[in-house]
């Protein structure tokens, strides 16, 4: 999975979202079909457009959703929509005070609770683990000026950055969470003197 997000100062934001998934393990699940390739909740809102494509690769059922819109649209949709379900986990953007906050927790499948010593639930999870094997899921923000990130900011301190191994983050005992504080003003010529020679 990767998710690109990219915010000027006209106030206006781009996302490209590509999720690949073994089209055998998505055989398995419940309710698999088309239908888990869908934009319709986020592209049914006020101000935001954009498409998603199913598409087969080498084996992969790949999702491409591509929306845009006004920020504070995406705001609006994003920062109560709980885009994955729980409030702890998902997708989340927020102003800030002047400034906007975007917000990843992934989830991990570690079985816990009554699950914890289920060897079915453990045996789900060694098949699933096994198939996310060399994949990724990576995260990218860009705008005029990051503030802060729990990832990697550019050398040029425009995009904000994670990745992490997907089999890695589903084992995790905790969700795997990716923060970028950014404003769409760039940086003044003072802070622009002190990054030239930070």
């Amino acid at each position: 999975m990767k998710q690109d997000l990219a915010f000027r100062r006209d106030g206006t934001a781009t996302a490209n979202v590509r999720i690949a998934v073994d089209a055998s393990l998505l055989a398995m699940a419940k309710d698999a079909n088309s239908k888990w390739c869908s934009s319709e909740k986020l592209l049914s809102l006020r101000g935001i457009t954009g498409t998603a494509e199913l598409t087969t690769e080498r084996g992969d059922e790949v999702c491409s959703i591509s929306f845009s819109g006004k920020t504070d649209d995406l705001v609006a949709a994003l920062s109560n929509a709980n885009v994955g379900g729980d409030k702890r986990q998902g997708v989340q953007l927020n102003q800030v005070g002047e400034n906007y906050e975007f917000v990843v927790n992934f989830p991990s499948l570690k079985p816990t609770g009554k699950y914890a010593d289920d060897p079915m639930a453990q045996g789900l999870q060694t098949l699933i683990l096994a198939k996310m094997s060399g994949r990724h899921i990576a995260w990218t923000v860009t705008a005029p000026r990051i503030i802060e990130t729990s990832g990697t900011i550019s050398d040029d301190g425009r995009t904000a950055s994670y990745s992490r191994p997907l089999a890695s983050a589903l084992s995790s005992d905790q969700p795997t969470t990716f923060r970028a504080v950014f404003s769409l003003e760039p940086p003044g010529m003072f802070e622009q003197l002190l990054n030239w020679f930070g």
